[in-house]
């Protein structure tokens, strides 16, 4: 009971006596938690919202004029065959015409006075993997029956390079908050002992085990951490709400998701910044364990 009691005193005093060094540490961790958890929640809104944005990359394929259904249906059929189609919907001319007054009633007089349906069968498909799109289209363009082909190559190469893009910032952020928070809690932890290094002598003087000796610097970088922490809640809370909008503006044709679940999020910066705390508390602490 008295080591406990001691080492929650030492654990006490070390922050009294330091106050200046514990105010930076919580800053620069702050910074830290900040900066990975936005990324982190920001990211995650870009990625899904162009996961969205990647189901709305198909083909659309138009057939020529005056051919007969047996002839549109091996089309079809040979194009579902297609390694990488998804899925295909077949719009026919009367369904086109439709579509097509709805987007532009006022040439509704001009269409019907012709003789015959201007609108070919269409046919919009669907791609397990975009970056394959370009291929099938070639394919497709390939087929008789086929008049026009339609696919915007170079919007889904930019997707796909969006999402890998998303995916390196946060990797590169992860490792350089991570190491952030190692090189913090080693520094501040270096500079707490060599502030107290009398009195680290005394205690190996009289005996006192490393447990004894540095748990309260371990105990005080943990402590710093959490109220890092809590500050960078409230943040993040604010950022996760703020940060749709902003995705919106980046992505305006993409479903974005309104709110990241943030609890995991936060939930994971703390063990994050805990565990790598740990870690740079130790490193410092190995720089006095023969301390006599």
């Amino acid at each position: 009971m008295f080591r406990v009691f001691y080492i929650l005193r030492q654990t006490y005093l070390i922050l009294k006596e330091t106050k200046k060094i514990a105010v930076i540490t919580v800053i620069s961790l702050f910074v830290g938690m900040v900066a990975l958890g936005s990324t982190y929640v920001v990211g995650s809104k870009l990625f899904q919202s162009s996961l969205s944005l990647r189901e709305k990359v198909h083909i659309v394929v138009f057939f020529k004029q005056n051919l007969l259904d047996k002839d549109v249906e091996r089309t079809v059929s040979a194009i579902k065959a297609i390694d990488g189609v998804k899925e295909v919907k077949l719009t026919t001319p009367e369904e086109g015409k439709d579509e097509f007054l709805k987007v532009f009633p006022q040439y509704n007089g001009l269409i019907n006075s012709l003789d015959r349906n201007p609108i070919p069968y269409s046919l919009t498909v669907e791609l397990s993997n975009i970056g394959l799109g370009g291929r099938i289209a070639d394919v497709i363009k390939g087929f008789q029956t086929v008049d026009v082909v339609v696919f915007s190559e170079d919007i889904a190469r930019k997707i796909d390079d969006l999402i890998k893009t998303i995916y390196i910032i946060f990797i590169s952020v992860l490792l350089a908050v991570l190491g952030e928070f190692v090189f913090t809690i080693q520094n501040s932890t270096t500079l707490l002992l060599d502030f107290r290094n009398n009195d680290i002598r005394v205690l190996r003087l009289v005996g006192a085990d490393s447990t004894f000796t540095f748990l309260p610097y371990i105990i005080n970088a943990m402590f710093l951490n959490f109220i890092s922490w809590l500050f960078s809640s409230y943040v993040l809370n604010k950022v996760n709400v703020l940060s749709t909008g902003i995705v919106q503006g980046i992505i305006p044709y993409a479903t974005v998701v309104n709110t990241t679940n943030i609890y995991p999020v936060l939930f994971g910066i703390l063990l994050l910044s805990i565990f790598t705390s740990f870690i740079g508390s130790i490193l410092s602490i190995l720089r006095f364990r023969d301390v006599k």
